[in-house]
């Protein structure tokens, strides 16, 4: 495991408060083969924030240094949430880092990775600025601030890639942004991107065949979502996505994959040798449009969420390493509005206070092995985006660590979840592993269901930039 880069303004991690010096004494290991069975007793040695040692009975380091008991709980480090949209600023009314924050938390997620839908849109310098000194001042997680990719933000990549993870560009129209329609405009996307020296992230819905799912369904509800937004609008997005980032030298992230048709491009790419890197979300895996005629608006999501084979693809995708992560894509939205009919209501689904809970439901229904549960939202989900010394239980690392007791089972209830809309499509479905405590750079920040923190959220460390010739 390599330790972090140097704390450097390209890294994103200038200024940063770094972290405070704890041992904690007394975990039990989970899905970490590298360092022991899993329930085999382990200590970490914090110093300044990180991880200094990992491993069983490790001595006190300094008699100054305080002791946290973990008490027998299994220790994981903190999840990473490659995709959520907290709104703020512009719409805190529906969700903002306030409450999303504090939703990620109970979810075990210490980093998260945010894309702005809604103006005021990162196309510049100043606005991606303005952005982070905001969530700053908010943000009870580390966080990462994607750019938006558009024709007006062209001019300005070069002076935002220092301090953003990668640039979002939607292919096709979602809730708040319109999707880039014309090949050629796409491609001078993807290859501004690639000089910048950031990764090109994508929402990959080809627009002119969702133009045609609307006109095919004009009278739609929410059992044929996933006609009108189908299966061969994704797959055809996805190819269109891979062809560019090979044209341009591009490297590319596609979020959200929800079909096996897009899988089977991106495992082809990737055996190629392209520099790819692919998301999926729990409602894909966990949830069918069979679903639907039972949680009508509540599944209504874009993409949509396709058939039972589609996940068992993605599951099947994470296991090979064809798909690195699992994000959420948390989009909250009132309870009132959801309860629109389905023309009018907004799509979007809240889940990060819930990400680490329903992937140890995906291991706890043998869907997936625990260790590629854990990666998937830990250090490949770090890996994808290229973030630096976030999600391993290793010396260097941030200690970003979660612990909880894998036996405890609560029912989900929607009106108690801390962001922002009080509801889920989970409702009363029995999870496990609710964290207990959660620490952010070895401060503990979460304890029984309360927040000990109102802030102190920093920006993330990024990997150099790698501009295309």
């Amino acid at each position: 495991m390599s330790a972090p880069i140097p704390d450097t303004p390209e890294s994103g991690t200038s200024g940063r408060s770094g972290g405070r010096d704890l041992h904690l004494r007394g975990a039990r290991l989970f899905a970490t083969p590298d360092l022991g069975e899993t329930g085999a007793p382990v200590d970490v040695s914090i110093r300044s924030g990180r991880i200094e040692a990992v491993g069983a009975n490790l001595p006190r380091p300094d008699p100054a240094v305080e002791i946290l008991d973990a008490g027998g709980l299994t220790l994981i480090p903190g999840l990473v949430d490659v995709h959520v949209h907290f709104r703020d600023p512009g719409l805190e009314h529906i969700e903002g880092w306030d409450r999303g924050s504090l939703g990620a938390l109970h979810g075990g997620v210490t980093s998260v990775v945010e894309v702005q839908n809604n103006p005021p849109l990162s196309v510049d310098g100043a606005a991606l600025d303005a952005r982070i000194a905001h969530v700053r001042q908010r943000s009870r997680v580390d966080f990462g601030c994607l750019g938006n990719l558009l024709p007006d933000s062209v001019p300005s990549l070069g002076e935002m890639a220092p301090r953003t993870p990668a640039f979002k560009l939607f292919m096709g129209g979602s809730t708040g942004v319109g999707g880039v329609t014309e090949r050629g405009v796409m491609r001078d996307l993807f290859r501004a991107a690639a000089l910048a020296g950031r990764r090109v992230v994508t929402h990959c819905e080809d627009e002119g065949l969702l133009r045609e799912g609307r006109r095919a369904y004009p009278d739609a509800t929410a059992t044929e979502h996933h006609l009108v937004r189908s299966s061969e609008a994704e797959i055809e997005s996805v190819r269109t996505a891979v062809e560019l980032a090979a044209e341009t030298g591009a490297g590319l992230h596609i979020f959200h994959l929800s079909t096996r048709g897009g899988v089977e491009i991106v495992r082809a790419a990737r055996a190629a040798g392209q520099p790819l890197w692919a998301s999926t979300a729990p409602h894909y895996l966990l949830l069918s449009c069979e679903d639907t005629a039972e949680l009508g608006n509540f599944a209504k999501v874009n993409p949509s969420i396709k058939t039972r084979d589609d996940s068992a693809a993605l599951l099947e995708a994470l296991v090979d390493g064809t798909l690195d992560a699992i994000g959420t894509d948390h989009a909250p939205h009132p309870l009132e509005s959801k309860r629109r009919d389905y023309s009018h209501a907004p799509s979007g689904i809240p889940s990060v206070d819930l990400l680490w809970p329903l992937t140890l439901e995906l291991v706890r229904r043998g869907l997936l092995d625990a260790p590629t549960a854990l990666a998937s939202v830990t250090a490949r989900a770090a890996e994808s985006l290229g973030l630096h010394g976030k999600g391993a239980l290793a010396p260097g690392f941030d200690a970003d660590l979660v612990l909880f007791d894998p036996e405890e089972e609560r029912p989900v209830v929607g009106a108690e979840l801390p962001s922002t809309s009080r509801w889920s499509p989970y409702e009363g479905m029995g999870l496990a592993g609710f964290p207990r405590m959660v620490l952010r750079r070895g401060e503990l920040v979460w304890r029984d269901g309360k927040s000990l923190a109102d802030a102190g959220g920093e920006l993330l460390a990024l990997g150099p930039l790698t501009p295309a010739s």
